[in-house]
């Protein structure tokens, strides 16, 4: 099973993708092949694969409210790997500007007017209506929905099918809970669960991941 703490180590040239290998940190690593490419240490990836001449996808999931892929993100950055971002074709992408390493599967959709930070994660069928501000290291399962004029900050989960009302903030690591509707602005750490989408107040939303 694809390991979520898996990195791809990959090499484009004009429109072509070429997958050279994987790398993982060395507590995780159980053997040394994936698909038949090898897997290597991330702590001395740039032994292997020069970061001159390969680029990398940060494809970790939503652990510890994101921070693990924001950790690994910024230390391939300062290996000096270009952190790239991948756009799935069935994929609706208006963003009037979009950072770098984001990763956007099918049929999500990103409306018009819309910024995008560093290191997002939109799962199938993700939408993110017309004029919002998405931060950085944002995860957003499938089938979530922001509505229009919606700021989303950083390290926060949108679970599957939840919808975000439109105007309104999402603090930083708030935890949105599958199938929740958010109709007023929250608290940095907040968790929301489906039940009429109340805020438990005696949890912070690291407590879950």
């Amino acid at each position: 099973m694809f390991s979520l703490k898996l990195f791809i180590i990959i090499c484009v040239s004009n429109i072509y993708i070429y997958i050279y290998g994987f790398t993982i940190e060395s507590r995780y690593r159980r053997s040394d092949k994936y698909l038949d490419l090898p897997i290597v240490d991330f702590e001395n990836v740039e032994k292997y694969f020069p970061p001159d001449e390969y680029g990398i996808y940060i494809c970790l999931g939503y652990t510890n409210m994101n921070s693990e892929r924001e950790r690994i993100f910024k230390t391939a950055q300062e290996k000096g790997y270009e952190i790239l971002s991948f756009i799935h074709p069935t994929a609706v992408v208006n963003s009037q500007s979009m950072g770098i390493g984001n990763i956007v599967f099918e049929n999500a959709v990103i409306g018009p007017f819309t910024d995008i930070g560093n290191g997002n994660i939109f799962k199938a069928g993700a939408s993110i209506a017309h004029h919002s501000s998405v931060g950085n290291f944002n995860f957003f399962a499938v089938n979530s929905s922001a509505a229009g004029k919606v700021v989303i900050k950083n390290n926060c989960f949108l679970g599957n099918n939840c919808t975000i009302k439109n105007r309104i903030t999402i603090a930083d690591k708030t935890l949105v809970g599958a199938g929740c509707y958010v109709s007023k602005d929250t608290e940095p750490y907040s968790v929301y669960v489906p039940a009429r989408s109340i805020c438990l107040q005696d949890k912070k939303s690291t407590d879950f991941f």
